[in-house]
């Protein structure tokens, strides 16, 4: 776990910004997100010689998946913008990770989710839901930028 001046990372320092999904006018930051995800995985896959025995590895493609659940008001904001969350096409999510007890030589971390794109939308409830979060959206991306720098 990382540590900044006894701060540990947490949930209220992220903040999710996109200029393609402005909510607000003047304002990209996405406040009705009460989760995110990602991951990269490559295919690694043991080659097989005599004896049943692996002999080598081959390595595949890299893949990039993430997914996001937000309220529902942050949905339909959306969906009246665009008419579905899959015709936003490609954008870009930043996350940063900033700490408001920082001291100044400390900086901000970021997280670039490139080329994201929706390839779902739906709607799932429950009776005595109290808030309307529980659907997550996948989407898929081109790439992961962390700190800048190409993650491929």
């Amino acid at each position: 776990m990382a540590i900044i001046n006894n701060v540990a990372y947490s949930w209220s320092m992220i903040t999710l910004s996109s200029t393609a999904l402005g909510i607000d006018e003047g304002s990209t930051t996405l406040e009705g997100v009460s989760a995110i995800k990602w991951s990269k995985k490559r295919k690694v896959e043991s080659n097989y010689g005599m004896g049943g025995r692996p002999v080598s590895r081959g390595f595949g493609n890299i893949t990039y998946t993430a997914s996001i659940t937000m309220d529902y008001a942050t949905q339909q904001t959306l969906r009246s913008t665009y008419g579905s969350l899959m015709d936003i096409g490609e954008f870009d999510l930043i996350i940063s990770f900033a700490n408001p007890m920082a001291s100044d030589d400390w900086t901000t971390t970021t997280v670039t989710l490139k080329g994201c794109i929706f390839s779902e939308d739906g709607m799932e409830s429950q009776q005595d839901d109290t808030s309307i979060t529980h659907w997550r959206w996948g989407y898929h991306l081109a790439f992961i930028l962390l700190h800048g720098t190409a993650s491929f």
